[in-house]
């Protein structure tokens, strides 16, 4: 029933930017006949409270979920106190740590970032000479460059 309320929910936002029923079922890839259904049975799902997770993939809710965290507070205690971290619950890698991050972020919560880890790269000349210009001309570390332009370039593939 939840797969349905939120195909309902993203129905009905469409609808309100003035999309046509057809357009709509061709961007959610659904037939005509069910986006009228959901369309229809707006009124009822709107009044239903959001569940607690809305905004996270099925896929994070559902490792969260394994792992007996089912609700929002579960989660924030569980970030805070140190029970989520890379593979811990099961299923749980860096980009659902990100993930996780950014939603509790985006959601009002605070969250403490993670500590950092240390690692060892070997570097061609050339991409050590690179990394000791950005680090002089943006006076960051080293660490603070390549942090940063991993993230950068992780955020331009999430984008295509």
């Amino acid at each position: 029933m939840l797969r349905v309320e939120t195909l309902a929910r993203r129905a009905w936002q469409l609808k309100e930017q003035g999309y046509a029923i057809d357009d709509i079922a061709d961007a959610m890839g659904k037939p005509a006949s069910a986006i009228e259904l959901w369309l229809g049975r707006w009124p009822e799902i709107a009044q239903q409270e959001a569940p607690w997770h809305e905004g996270l993939s099925v896929r994070t809710v559902h490792c969260l979920s394994e792992a007996g965290i089912i609700s929002r507070e579960a989660l924030v205690e569980a970030w805070k106190n140190g029970s989520i971290r890379r593979g811990q619950p099961t299923g749980i890698n860096v980009s659902r740590l990100v993930e996780l991050q950014h939603w509790l972020e985006s959601t009002g919560t605070a969250v403490p970032e993670a500590s950092p880890r240390a690692m060892i790269i070997d570097l061609p000349a050339e991409a050590e000479a690179a990394l000791n210009h950005l680090r002089k001309v943006s006076g960051e570390t080293a660490s603070q460059v390549i942090s940063r332009l991993l993230i950068e370039a992780d955020e331009i593939n999430r984008s295509d």
